[in-house]
């Protein structure tokens, strides 16, 4: 029974594409990304002619504790949303040129026309959004698999995957009361593909995103209701754990023949009877 309950470490991956995700960084350093050429906004009320161009040497670094909404749909630019409520939410570095500090709220435009972007990052994550009047972006595809600790090495089996469906919204909790997440922190990187690749499909010309971390469980929610939890239960312990699979088969294996035991027994009493 304690192999059945202990308590392990599991690891959540999502794989999904999606037009919308909103990330909270906890970690500045990797969080340092490639967005040359874009046009940078910093006041949330300006017009796109008071956009200022950057260079295409330019990288952004994201500070902790910025939210960066991230958000692009089919082949056309992405949109990067940066707001935090203390101090810069990042800067702008670009190779000969002054570190520009951003401000509290900042919006930039980036094209990839070349070359696909990847863009690293560390913190809680939200991917997709409410199937509500007024959206206009929301998940398009994905899948969570889980990944649990094995009992007496340090290595992991698949304990199932789970398919999101489109328009779903998905977090990765830690133990949450109630309806409240305890959202758990995630490391993983947005995929953007170059705008000029005709090959690719436009669901795969979104954004594309792998996350994954230690977690309790993932939170989906569904067409603006409370969802289900994605979790690795116990039961799947007994499948995809080769300790306990191979407990489990001895344990069938003894039960099979005291039961064979017994009915021998009876039959050979039967006999002695009835001589």
């Amino acid at each position: 029974m304690g192999l059945f309950l202990d308590g392990r470490d599991r690891i959540f991956t999502l794989d999904a594409v999606t037009e919308t995700a909103s990330l909270v960084t906890s970690d500045g350093g990797i969080s340092d990304w490639p967005i040359g050429g874009a046009d940078l906004y910093t006041d949330p009320f300006a017009t796109q002619d008071d956009g200022i161009l950057l260079p295409v040497s330019a990288n952004l670094l994201i500070r902790p504790g910025t939210r960066v909404d991230i958000q692009r749909h089919g082949i056309q630019d992405v949109r990067l949303t940066l707001r935090t409520s203390e101090g810069s939410a990042g800067s702008i570095i670009s190779p000969g040129a002054d570190e520009l500090i951003l401000g509290g709220w900042a919006s930039l435009t980036v094209s990839s026309d070349e070359r696909p972007l990847v863009w690293p990052f560390r913190g809680t994550l939200e991917v997709g959004d409410d199937v509500a009047s007024g959206v206009d972006s929301v998940l398009l595809q994905g899948a969570v698999n889980v990944l649990e600790e094995q009992l007496v090495r340090d290595t992991r089996y698949n304990a199932g995957t789970s398919e999101l469906d489109r328009g779903d919204k998905a977090r990765f909790c830690n133990h949450s009361s109630g309806k409240e997440c305890e959202e758990a922190t995630v490391e993983g990187f947005f995929r953007i593909e170059p705008t000029n690749q005709e090959r690719f499909t436009e669901a795969l010309n979104a954004i594309q995103l792998v996350a994954h971390g230690s977690a309790d469980h993932v939170k989906v929610e569904r067409l603006g209701s409370s969802g289900y939890q994605i979790r690795a239960t116990r039961w799947a312990r007994f499948l995809y754990d080769p300790l306990l699979s191979f407990l489990a088969g001895l344990g069938a294996l003894f039960f099979a023949a005291i039961e064979i035991y017994s009915n021998v027994r009876e039959i050979l009493r039967d006999v002695g009877s009835n001589d």
